[in-house]
C-alpha cells in the first residue's frame, strides 16, 4: 500500500509541478521546487523507510520526463526556455537531494 501511495504522491506533484512551474514565473518555480521537496520528504516521514522516496521520485521523474516530450499534436508541457530548463534540472537536483536526505 505505501507504494502505490509513494507512486502517487510523485506522479501528483509532478503534474503540480508541470502546471505550476509556467504560472508567475519565477514565483511559479519556486512553488514547484518547494512542492516537490516537501512531498518527496513527507513520503519519507510518512512511510519511514528510504525505499519509497525512491519509488515517489521515480514517479516523478516518469511524468517530468513525459512532460518534456513531444506529445501526440507535438505540443510540449515544459518548454525549452528557462523556466522549463529550470523545472528539469533545479527538480532534479531537488528530488536527489529530497531522496538521498536522511529521513
Amino acid at each position: 500500500m505505501f507504494a502505490i501511495n509513494s507512486i502517487l504522491f510523485g506522479a501528483i506533484t509532478a503534474i503540480a509541478s508541470v502546471l505550476l512551474h509556467q504560472s508567475a514565473p519565477p514565483l511559479g518555480l519556486l512553488l514547484a521546487l518547494l512542492l516537490t521537496y516537501l512531498t518527496i520528504w513527507y513520503v519519507g516521514r510518512y512511510t519511514g523507510k528510504k525505499l519509497y522516496k525512491v519509488i515517489a521520485s521515480f514517479a516523478w521523474f516518469a511524468v517530468i520526463f513525459r512532460a518534456g516530450n513531444y506529445g501526440v499534436g507535438m505540443e510540449l508541457l515544459i518548454l525549452g526556455d528557462g523556466v522549463g530548463t529550470g523545472l528539469l534540472f533545479l527538480g532534479l537536483a531537488t528530488v536527489v537531494t529530497a531522496t538521498v536526505r536522511k529521513i
